[in-house]
């Protein structure tokens, strides 16, 4: 049934249609004659931020997330709408400052206060409320003078703001977009920067004395994307404690010739000396767990054997981290690359064996990572350190915990699996083909299963080789005629049950 959201929405893509179709023959046009509608169309474009994030608090409210087979809203945002994932939770984050219940510290519990007390602590937390609601809907009236770009501004400012801060984040929200109007991007970034910072400095709890773990409750940090020499910017948030702390550790390491050899001369400066100090506490670190973890915190680099003899110095391998390394950065973290040597088939791409291994949770894992890098999800990218193996059927029903039955999902993703195949939550499930290591996702809707194809899962060193095979053999997808397979180098034992936790997290 049409509705009239219907109605407009026909309206807009049809007139958009027409406008395109007037505008890619630029030959024809003159500056004089258009210049005054594009500028009316830009000046128009905040209604349809607004659109955009009232139809994010939809669904958040109604859980869309139900819609594509996923628990949280964003992934029907990025997979429906192609929003990248940063766009949607900002979206997502306005609409619950925009549309969402107001939110206020509740004062805390004090059994020995008297009635007065109470009715006056009460009182208070109303008041904040109140100011609260009129700050929404100020915010709501002056929204159509915010182009997106600008709401997402005032958003990632006042992810800063603590929760004490006086005055709160729906006034802030309020003041910036009703200044917005006159204000460029970059101005209006520096004024919600400085209404955080002294809402932050003024802000105060309910017995009237600053919260004194305000900081330590913002702690973070935050990894940034590669630049063109392959490096990233890091930033952390310390409280007091915990910076006293770090710069401690790191003191040890600011004197010349730390973490040298003997002999060498010292040119580094400062801040690479305080670096190469805090790698050797994160190297320390690992080598004294990586044991007792069983290969928790282990880099993990994943290669072809055609890769390896292939490789110059600028070659990068995937590993089970956000980046990939060359053979120089492998030689600097000393890695050995002799614990474990996966065989895969040159002929089928799928595992053989498993050298130097007795196949306990690391060892499936490892063989898991080389076959798919990230989430199996589509689309998500996740890396290896963040995933845990899934069982395909779930090992209370009787699945084993053998490679044939395990894949790697992200925790989020891993939600989102219905082990029962029934349907129930909007979920489907998860098969793999043992003779190809296709992964395909079935819909809780019956809908036509999909084969997993996203690009960083497509790279693995499984996936290549498998892509290899498949040039090299016709029949390969047929029952195997060219040639026998290879023989196995070492004991895989993939149909070993090994019991419910030695996969990691599983089903």
């Amino acid at each position: 049934m049409t509705t009239v959201i219907d109605h407009h929405v026909d309206q807009i893509v049809n007139s958009l249609a027409a406008l395109e179709a007037l505008m890619m023959q630029p030959e024809s046009l003159h500056l004089s004659s258009t210049h005054h509608a594009m500028e009316r169309l830009h000046a128009a474009l905040p209604l349809l931020s607004n659109a955009n994030i009232a139809f994010a608090f939809l669904c958040e409210r109604d859980g869309a997330g139900r819609l594509v087979g996923a628990n949280h809203p964003v992934e029907y945002l990025t997979k429906q709408l192609g929003l990248p994932r940063s766009d949607a939770f900002s979206l997502l984050s306005q609409a619950k400052t925009m549309f969402g219940e107001v939110e206020v510290p509740a004062p805390p519990a004090d059994p020995a206060a008297d009635e007065q007390e109470r009715r006056k602590r009460a009182e208070e937390e109303q008041r904040r409320k109140d100011e609260a609601r009129k700050a929404k809907e100020r915010a709501r009236n002056a929204a159509a003078k915010a182009n997106a770009e600008k709401k997402r501004i005032i958003e990632r400012a006042l992810m800063q703001l603590n929760e004490h801060a006086d005055p709160g984040r729906d006034e802030i929200y309020a003041r910036a977009l009703e200044a917005s109007e006159t204000m460029s991007a970059e101005e209006l970034r520096k004024y919600v920067v400085n209404l955080v910072k002294r809402a932050n400095r003024r802000g105060r709890d309910y017995e009237g004395k600053k919260d004194p773990f305000a900081a330590f409750k913002e702690r973070t940090m935050i990894f940034g994307e590669e630049d063109s020499d392959g490096g990233s910017w890091g930033k952390i948030y310390f409280d007091k404690a915990s910076r006293a702390a770090f710069e401690a550790a790191l003191a040890a390491g600011e004197a010349l010739g730390a973490n040298l050899p003997d002999g060498v001369e010292d040119k580094r400066t400062r801040g690479q000396r305080r670096f190469d100090q805090l790698m050797d506490i994160v190297n320390r670190h690992g080598n004294a767990s990586t044991a007792a973890r069983r290969g928790v915190g282990t880099v993990v680099v994943t290669m072809t054997l055609e890769e390896l003899l292939g490789a110059d110095a600028y070659t990068e391998f995937s590993t089970n981290t956000s980046v990939s390394l060359n053979a120089l950065d492998v030689i600097r973290l000393g890695l050995a690359g002799d614990s474990f040597a996966l065989q895969l088939d040159s002929c089928t791409g799928v595992p053989l064996s498993l050298g130097r291994a007795r196949l306990a949770s690391v060892e499936q894992k490892l063989v898991l990572l080389a076959m798919q890098q990230v989430c199996a999800w589509i689309g998500c990218t996740k890396p290896g350190v963040e995933l845990e193996a899934h069982h395909l059927h779930t090992y209370l029903h009787g699945g084993l915990t053998d490679l044939d039955n395990l894949i790697l999902l992200c925790r989020e993703h891993h939600m989102c699996n219905n082990d029962n195949r029934d349907g129930a939550g909007g979920k489907g499930y998860f098969t793999k083909d043992p003779s190809t290591w296709d992964i395909t996702h079935h819909p809780a809707d019956g809908g036509p299963p999909v084969r997993t194809s996203t690009h960083q899962y497509e790279q693995s060193p499984g996936q290549r080789t498998i892509r290899r095979a498949r040039e090299r053999y016709p029949a390969f997808d047929d029952p195997p005629t060219a040639r026998s397979a290879d023989p196995p180098l070492f004991d895989l034992g993939t149909s070993t049950r090994t019991g419910h936790g030695s996969a990691g997290n599983t089903a």
